[in-house]
């Protein structure tokens, strides 16, 4: 299993598994997952990062990470790993793969949001060393026709 930078040719492939996952949705009327004009400028920003898990040429996961260097602040922004590799240690791979490059960048902090009803996702984060901090509600504003669902 190679852990690496995401590349412009790897995002059709992590397109096509983000569109698969429910779980990415955050509201009725926002999409699923990034559009891929975002997933390309976040391969090419210097301060955010796509890591992926490849195996045989195929993506088996990948963590995208936004960072702030002036609030020296990162947000894991989402983490996904094939059904049949979970469990395989390779989403605590990915994270640490994507801490070692928020350290090269000067990152002092570090967060994610987890639904407080996927314990699975909590339980790994805090293995992680991530504390649990306050309860919210997510809300939230289009303000671009890109990242409204397509129906």
């Amino acid at each position: 299993m190679e852990i690496r930078l995401a590349k412009t040719s790897d995002v059709n492939e992590i397109l096509k598994l983000g569109n698969l996952v429910e779980e990415f949705k955050v509201s009725k009327k926002v999409v699923t997952f990034w559009p891929k004009k975002i997933l390309l400028n976040i391969i090419k920003s210097k301060f955010d990062f796509l890591i992926v898990a490849e195996e045989s040429n195929e993506i088996k996961g990948f963590i995208i990470v936004n960072f702030s260097p002036v609030f020296k602040k990162a947000t894991i922004e989402n983490i996904f790993v094939v059904k049949e590799f979970r469990g395989k240690k390779l989403a605590e791979k990915l994270l640490s793969s994507a801490i070692k490059e928020l350290k090269k960048l000067k990152c002092e902090y570090v967060c994610s949001i987890v639904e407080t009803d996927n314990p699975k996702s909590m339980k790994f984060f805090k293995k992680s060393d991530f504390n649990r901090g306050i309860d919210c509600v997510w809300m939230d504003k289009v303000l671009s026709s890109s990242f409204k669902e397509k129906y």
